[in-house]
């Protein structure tokens, strides 16, 4: 069980945020790193929590804590989740962190059952196709996009002006749910899915205030004909790597040199728009 000398310990260790203790009496550190770490970041990551990780549980361990512990940082969003909802809290040394990296989990754990879920509503509507999906839908391949999704969050919320923020998160949920979840069963239908890239266009009009619109159709016609010409390669190609650059592009496009200065409103885009 949980002491108070463990919490004396606790408050020497600046890098800890909180302590989550389990039924069979493990223990869970969340630390004041980031939750999802950019790829280029993750060695630096890495070595920082590792270091924060050794130092706690070694005090711990003076203490005289026995127990088998985890580290939050180091789990996957939905386990970290999970755990940060139904173990007991022993410890909280920042109540202001603690709430921003619980609230960063729970938001990818509803990405990925919002995920699972339209896949489950697509299984049960519709017989599968015969035949073999497209490389990228494997089960480790597509947990593979989903956590560089994840981890690319930081990029995507902080795309600036907001309306591209809101044409880039828009594409990104037409390729969730007319590629993504689709593949799961099956093989897609290329001609289909490029027949529907108009649609995509028009949604993207749509979110463009009318005054902009002349400066923002080429951005929307070249995002729209790179998805196509992607569209265009053989199934058998759509590996993990062809996914990303798939979600890759309406990020990489520049916005237009020539346009208004934007009145859009900032409580529109506040997380990416594959979460629900």
């Amino acid at each position: 069980m949980w002491l108070d000398r463990y919490s004396v310990v606790c408050r020497e260790c600046p890098d800890l945020v909180a302590v989550y203790e389990a039924t069979d009496r493990r223990i869970a550190l969340l630390l004041r790193h980031t939750l999802v770490p950019l790829p280029e970041e993750y060695p630096a990551f890495r070595r920082a929590t590792r270091n924060a990780a050794r130092t706690i549980v070694d005090s711990l361990r003076a203490a005289g804590f026995r127990r088998g512990f985890v580290v939050l940082q180091w789990q996957p969003l939905g386990s970290a989740a999970e755990i940060m909802r139904t173990w007991s809290c022993r410890y909280e040394a920042d109540a202001g962190r603690r709430a921003q990296l619980v609230a960063v989990a729970e938001r990818f754990a509803a990405d990925e059952r919002y995920l699972a879920g339209q896949i489950q509503l697509r299984r049960r509507a519709t017989p599968r196709t015969v035949g073999l999906p497209p490389p990228f839908a494997t089960s480790g391949d597509l947990h593979g996009l989903q956590s560089w999704y994840d981890a690319m969050a930081p990029s995507w919320l902080s795309i600036e002006p907001l309306l591209r923020r809101a044409l880039v998160l828009k594409t990104h949920r037409w390729i969730a749910e007319r590629i993504l979840i689709l593949a799961a069963d099956g093989p897609v239908p290329a001609l289909e899915s490029r027949a529907a890239l108009a649609g995509l266009g028009n949604a993207l009009v749509e979110l463009v205030p009318p005054d902009e619109r002349a400066a923002w159709d080429p951005w929307i016609g070249l995002v729209v004909g790179d998805l196509e010409r992607a569209l265009c390669r053989p199934v058998i190609d759509w590996n993990q790597a062809w996914a990303r650059r798939l979600l890759l592009i309406a990020y990489s496009v520049p916005i237009p040199r020539e346009r208004l200065a934007p009145a859009w409103p900032i409580g529109l885009i506040s997380q990416p728009v594959l979460a629900r």
